[in-house]
């Protein structure tokens, strides 16, 4: 048997430090200190000693989890990733999850319900990218699954469409051709399904503007005629921009 000959509070709050027969042995938290009844000339066998040293891990591990968790919501794998990182060991790390978990600290389907919603209501990303972020975080494919299959599509319309109209004021300085790959580029590089990104070319109705793209075909031209001596290298390039050829030779002839 081993005698508690000394409890000094450490100047952390909450903290103390146990001596057994004269000489320091561990520390623990309050809750293990009232768990055990630890006070001095308390009798502890070796057993005993191993459960407090136990439970104390599982506590202090406890506590960073819930410390992890007070930043923001968090999956199991997570937890389960932060915990091996701050080197616990398995038990411990089963242990706090089960407890986090019963008191619902940790639900990956809670987790999945509000990331969806704040994706949605805080950015331009599509199903394909809110799925590929969440399946990174380490939510359950069939917890994905499930929530994703709960979006209203008509939010999703939405998004896209608000996206879209931002997209075509970036490219506003490109050709009518090219802004409706770039439009379907994006959103698709955004995670937007075609039936999606179909209706949402629908909702906005772009409608060439011929002055507009003149304008534009005689800036283009004006910014890169230098760097071609052969005027069919200069056609061929403009053609990839997504002019016509019979709009390009009208403003070439036009400089003649």
């Amino acid at each position: 048997m081993t005698k508690v000959t000394k409890i000094q509070a450490q100047k952390r709050k909450g903290r103390y430090n146990i001596y057994l027969d004269g000489t320091y042995a561990f520390p623990v938290g309050e809750s293990t200190l009232i768990e055990f009844r630890l006070m001095k000339d308390v009798e502890l066998t070796d057993e005993e000693i191993n459960k407090i040293k136990d439970r104390e891990n599982v506590n202090k591990a406890y506590g960073d989890a819930v410390n992890y968790l007070s930043y923001q919501l968090r999956t199991i794998k997570e937890m389960k990733d932060y915990l091996y990182k701050k080197e616990y060991e398995s038990p411990i790390i089963y242990d706090v999850l089960e407890r986090l978990e019963k008191l619902h600290y940790l639900d990956d389907e809670a987790y999945a319900q509000s990331f969806i919603n704040t994706q949605l209501n805080t950015s331009a990303n599509g199903p394909k990218i809110i799925k590929q972020k969440m399946f990174q975080k380490g939510v359950p494919e069939s917890i994905i699954q499930m929530k994703m299959d709960e979006i209203d599509q008509d939010i999703l319309l939405e998004n896209a469409t608000e996206f879209a109209k931002k997209q075509i004021h970036k490219n506003r300085r490109a050709s009518f051709r090219q802004q409706l790959t770039k439009l379907r580029q994006s959103l698709y590089s955004k995670g937007f399904s075609p039936e999606i990104i179909n209706q949402t070319m629908d909702n906005i109705d772009l409608e060439k503007d011929e002055d507009e793209e003149s304008e534009n075909l005689r800036k283009m031209i004006d910014k890169v005629q230098h760097r071609y001596d052969n005027p069919s290298k200069l056609i061929k390039y403009l053609m990839g921009k997504g002019y016509s050829y019979d709009s390009i030779k009208k403003a070439l002839q036009s400089d003649d």
